[in-house]
């Protein structure tokens, strides 16, 4: 989709979606019927300064909370990244591999690592206009919780994080990559800014959306309506399950990807729907 096209309708959605602006945030306060307290974070995973201060409110929240929960546990064994070596050799010309080096190189990662990596996850890291670094926003609040000596655990475990998209066939998962191949640092920079920008709204329905739309550009059609299953819906309800079993009797305080928090299904109406109350917090400093 041209840029044009994604900035109109990322306008388009702000300005048509039926939430009030003091409603907008991607930090919230949830309370329970029972009137316990947590809090919930929509994290954007970037090390980008412009997102890496934290509002005091969310220092707040974590010296009020016990327990951290991200959307995965730390990988222990790296074998669950891995995939099959001959995937490269057999779908990717010389032209593809020179590629494949090439960006290789500017993520810092070794090209041996990369060609046994899965293909769907190289095409995700190979997507970033930027390389990938531990300092992103969800390691930042997962250091916050540490070194408040919280309980540190994942909603997913690693298998499950890494598998999400392993049920593709290889032929749907190379497509993927050499879509992110083809494009190049500008479009990939510009995606970035447009979803970034969509961020700062504090918008959970901009923010899902924009990312929806630009993500279904790395994929067919066919494949997106499996992806979207799989990556948002499936884990909104596997995470707020998984939350629900530890929400009584402790204080959580709960990050993941902002995606996660709108939509019909979305954690944010999850959570309303089983009647805790919602207030919505400053998530950066200004």
């Amino acid at each position: 989709m041209p840029l044009s096209k994604l900035l109109y309708l990322l306008v388009l959605v702000t300005l048509t979606l039926p939430v009030q602006a003091s409603e907008q945030s991607v930090y919230w306060e949830i309370t329970s019927p029972t009137g316990i307290t947590h809090f919930l974070f929509g994290t954007i995973h970037t090390d980008d300064n412009r997102v890496s201060e934290f509002h005091p409110e969310v220092l707040r929240g974590l010296k009020s909370s016990n327990t951290f929960l991200m959307e995965t546990d730390e990988i222990q064994d790296r074998s669950v990244l891995f995939g099959n070596k001959s995937f490269y050799e057999k779908f990717l010309d010389e032209d593809d591999i020179d590629r494949v080096k090439e960006l290789a190189y500017f993520h810092t990662i070794p090209l041996e690592t990369i060609l046994k990596m899965k293909p769907w996850l190289v095409a995700i890291i190979f997507n970033s206009p930027r390389p990938i670094t531990p300092f992103n926003q969800d390691n930042l609040l997962k250091r916050k919780a540490e070194d408040s000596l919280m309980v540190v655990q994942g909603l997913e475990t690693v298998p499950e994080h890494f598998g999400v998209l392993d049920t593709f066939h290889i032929d749907e998962q190379i497509e993927m990559l050499k879509t992110v191949l083809n494009r190049n640092s500008d479009i990939k920079e510009k995606d970035y800014e447009v979803l970034m920008s969509a961020y700062l709204t504090f918008n959970p329905e901009t923010i899902l959306h924009t990312d929806e739309l630009i993500t279904s550009n790395l994929v067919s059609e066919k494949m997106w309506e499996k992806m979207k299953e799989k990556l948002i819906y499936a884990r909104n309800q596997l995470f707020f399950d998984r939350i629900m079993d530890l929400a009584n009797g402790n204080n959580l305080f709960i990050a993941v990807g902002a995606s996660h928090l709108g939509g019909g299904n979305g954690l944010l109406n999850l959570f309303r729907e089983a009647g805790y109350r919602l207030k919505p917090l400053p998530p950066l400093a200004q």
